[in-house]
């Protein structure tokens, strides 16, 4: 970049020399001019992209831009415990001075993409409010990564958690519909389609405003999106959902052996909240499954939908929930889900369908 710089700026100062000396030679004279046109615009372009590549900090939905991958970079990865996972507290096998320990389990959603502020996330509400009302009795552990999917989470908590005999109160599964992706081949087609669009040529592929620029070109013109989604929702009408299903049975049943209050919250896309909501039967389908089961569960979909007119995303081009989001989450959580932690003394508990 230093090395373009200087050359930028050469390219400028001899334009000008052979401008000065040009009004005699009208044809260099219009050369010159049209060489200070495209050295302006490259200033211009350089300008932006140093700017991307200082102080630009968001994200977007899938996480393939530059930009987004060095968010997460810093906010995900560069803010993980030693278990591996963005959360100020790590998790041991016992915890310590006899608290309850609630241990939420998820993907993006949960771990908080697009939300800078660890303590803006709906997890991390939930734990101060606990610390207000209950100071020194709780503790609680965001377990939750980018890209987990059901088979991922059942598998953290049977083969480490629960294997490993960790001290927990209650385990909470915060579901999102995209956790069936892997056992369905044409939502994971349609998924690597978005995903796989990595371009070849170096100004797009090593910058971070024109690779930021490429990308949003893609998404304007790429349909990818769409069968994602649509192929998504069809997950839930065939064994896609079935595979999923089985899972959550031998989850439930394991945590239910070693006396771990098992629970689920399901998460809506929130960005398509409201009358027409595309996924609303595929949230019936995983509450009745729950009911079936007896899993004590929250479905936040007609949460949301009391407040679809509100700006929910993180921003036009990250869908994930953002800090009102969390926040919308957390009440309801505690309240429809985890009441009977918060009013230990009342003797019936609603938990939220």
């Amino acid at each position: 970049m230093a090395i373009w710089l200087v050359a930028l700026g050469l390219s400028v100062a001899a334009l000008l020399r052979i401008r000065r000396g040009s009004h005699q030679a009208p044809r260099r004279l219009m050369w010159a001019n049209a060489g200070l046109a495209v050295t302006m615009l490259l200033g211009l372009v350089t300008a932006g992209e140093l700017a991307f590549a200082c102080f630009a900090d968001f994200s977007d939905t899938f996480g393939v831009s530059n930009v987004s991958k060095r968010w997460l970079a810093v906010h995900i990865e560069g803010e993980k415990n030693n278990n591996g996972f963005r959360d100020r507290n790590e998790v041991t096998t016992f915890v310590p001075g006899g608290k309850k320990r609630i241990v939420f389990l998820g993907d993006s959603f949960t771990a908080g993409h697009g939300i800078r502020r660890m303590d803006d996330r709906f997890t991390d509400r939930i734990a101060a409010r606990f610390e207000r009302e209950q100071p020194g009795k709780f503790v609680v552990a965001n377990m939750a990564l980018p890209a987990y999917d059901a088979l991922f989470v059942t598998q953290l908590a049977k083969d480490e958690l629960l294997k490993k005999h960790y001290e927990m109160a209650a385990c909470v599964y915060v579901y999102n519909l995209n956790d069936v992706d892997r056992f369905d081949p044409h939502t994971e087609e349609s998924l690597q389609a978005i995903q796989s669009s990595e371009p070849t040529f170096f100004l797009f592929r090593d910058t971070y405003l024109l690779n930021w620029l490429y990308f949003r070109a893609i998404a304007f013109r790429n349909t990818g999106a769409n069968s994602y989604y649509e192929n998504l929702r069809k997950s839930y009408e065939s064994e896609p959902w079935a595979k999923v299903r089985d899972l959550l049975k031998d989850l439930h049943r394991q945590c239910k052996e070693q006396a771990v209050d098992f629970r689920m919250v399901i998460f809506p896309f929130v960005r398509d909240v409201g009358d027409g909501y595309p996924f609303r039967a595929a949230h019936q389908r995983i509450v009745e499954f729950c009911r079936t089961e007896k899993i004590p569960v929250l479905d936040l979909e007609p949460v949301f939908r009391g407040h679809a007119g509100e700006d929910l995303v993180v921003s036009r081009f990250d869908a994930h929930p953002n800090e009102r989001a969390h926040a919308i989450a957390a009440e309801a959580i505690e309240d429809q889900l985890l009441g009977d932690f918060f009013q230990p003394t009342r003797p019936e508990t609603h938990h939220g369908t």
